[in-house]
C-alpha cells in the first residue's frame, strides 16, 4: 500500500547546526533530522530494534549508534552498520528515511500524510 506524501517545514537549517540532530514531529509523523557537514538527512525518530528515541545516541559523521544496545545506523541512507549487541543483522530493520530538503531558510521533509 502506498501512502500520500505531504511536504512539512518542520525547522530552520540555522537551528540544526553540523554534527547536530533534532526529533520533530512533521504531520502525524515523528522524525529524526540530522546535519552531516552541512547536509540534512532525515530518519525515524526511534530505533528499528526496540524503538529507543535515537536522539539520545550518538552522531559521529554520518554514523548514529542507539544509545540502548548500540545499534549502528548510516543516517544517509538508513542501513544497518552494526547489529545491537547480542543480535545479528537479521533481526534488525534499515531506518526508514524521508526525502529532505532545504527551501531558503526552511527544512522541508515529506511524510506519510
Amino acid at each position: 500500500m502506498v501512502f500520500p506524501m505531504v511536504a512539512v517545514k518542520i525547522a530552520k537549517a540555522s537551528d540544526i547546526p553540523p554534527g547536530k540532530m533534532k526529533s520533530i514531529r512533521a504531520s502525524k509523523t515523528r522524525v529524526l533530522i540530522v546535519n552531516v557537514d552541512g547536509k540534512f538527512y532525515c530518519t525515524q525518530s526511534v530505533c528499528s530494534h526496540y524503538a529507543n528515541p535515537l536522539f539520545e545516541g550518538k552522531l559521529k559523521g554520518k554514523e548514529l549508534w542507539c544509545s540502548n544496545h548500540y545499534a549502528k545506523f548510516d543516517v544517509t541512507n538508513g542501513k544497518v552498520l552494526e547489529p545491537p549487541i547480542g543480535t545479528d543483522y537479521l533481526k534488525i530493520d534499515p531506518l526508514k528515511t524521508y526525502p529532505v530538503r532545504v527551501e531558503g531558510e526552511d527544512i522541508v521533509v515529506e511524510v506519510p500524510e
